[in-house]
């Protein structure tokens, strides 16, 4: 009986069982639940990502000040636009621009820096994806200030739908959560992955309509820009700041992609989250 018990406790666990599931929610749960330690930990890292610096994360936002600046000198007439349409139109683009290339360069690797702490500290792993987001929404918020001294400027007059905003900013800060954990846990595993979507995020910033207009595409490429899931999430909160509609595909879009990023998150951190101590 005693040769059984023990022959029984070397028996490996198997890696699809129902503890890893229960185990993962568990983790997103306590994370979650710490906010007082994932917020502490972004504050610190702005604090020191700019720490002897005058204006602070602020250099961030007069630096997009004065892309707009060039942007809008540059561009609003060769496309057939007005300074006072096209300015607030970029604003508002660059600065979600913005916090989503930030998200998404940082993302694979948000494992990868912290592997001390993940291999020494009992701290749930989320911990760490929330610290990303936390952390990136408080560069969002700095730099959002440049948008009411562009509208001011511009005297765009503030629609009763600008609440519409709100919703696509939360389901924006929902997917670049999710998107971090699932590049975290693949950057994790293979270290290229970095690179890659560094890559990618380059190639997407000129392929989405941040400083040019969808209308110069017509009607035989609208395709492009119908089939970019990062217009349809800058476009469900940009559209409502500057008194326009979303385009009709743009809410659809961003919740299914919503929807399936955050189940393959999930799905990968059930099933890898065991191993991740190993790899970083």
């Amino acid at each position: 009986m005693v040769m059984d018990e023990r022959e029984e406790g070397r028996r490996p666990v198997r890696s699809d069982g129902p503890d890893l599931g229960q185990n993962a929610l568990n983790d997103l749960a306590a994370g979650f639940s710490r906010r007082w330690l994932w917020g502490t930990l972004g504050w610190n890292d702005i604090r020191q990502r700019y720490s002897g610096s005058v204006l602070g994360s602020f250099w961030i936002t007069a630096s997009t000040g004065l892309l707009v600046a060039c942007l809008t000198l540059i561009f609003a007439a060769p496309l057939g636009s007005t300074p006072a349409l096209y300015a607030p139109f970029v604003a508002v683009g660059l600065v979600l621009w913005h916090v989503i290339q930030l998200s998404l360069n940082e993302a694979a690797g948000v494992f990868v820096v912290t592997g001390d702490t993940i291999r020494h500290l009992p701290i749930p792993l989320s911990a760490q994806v929330f610290r990303l987001v936390w952390r990136n929404a408080i560069v969002l918020a700095h730099n959002s200030v440049l948008i009411p001294i562009v509208f001011v400027l511009c005297r765009v007059e503030m629609h009763a739908t600008a609440w519409l905003a709100v919703p696509g900013l939360l389901l924006l800060l929902l997917n670049i959560a999710a998107t971090t954990m699932l590049l975290g846990l693949l950057g994790a595993r293979f270290r290229d992955v970095g690179q890659i979507v560094a890559n990618l995020t380059q190639l997407l910033f000129f392929a989405t309509p941040i400083f040019w207009l969808p209308s110069i595409l017509g009607a035989d490429r609208a395709w492009a820009v119908a089939l970019n899931p990062v217009f349809a999430f800058i476009d469900i909160v940009r559209a409502p700041l500057i008194g326009t509609w979303p385009a009709p595909w743009s809410w659809p879009l961003a919740a299914s992609v919503t929807a399936i990023t955050v189940a393959a998150a999930l799905g990968a951190f059930v099933r890898f989250r065991h191993r991740l101590a190993y790899w970083v």
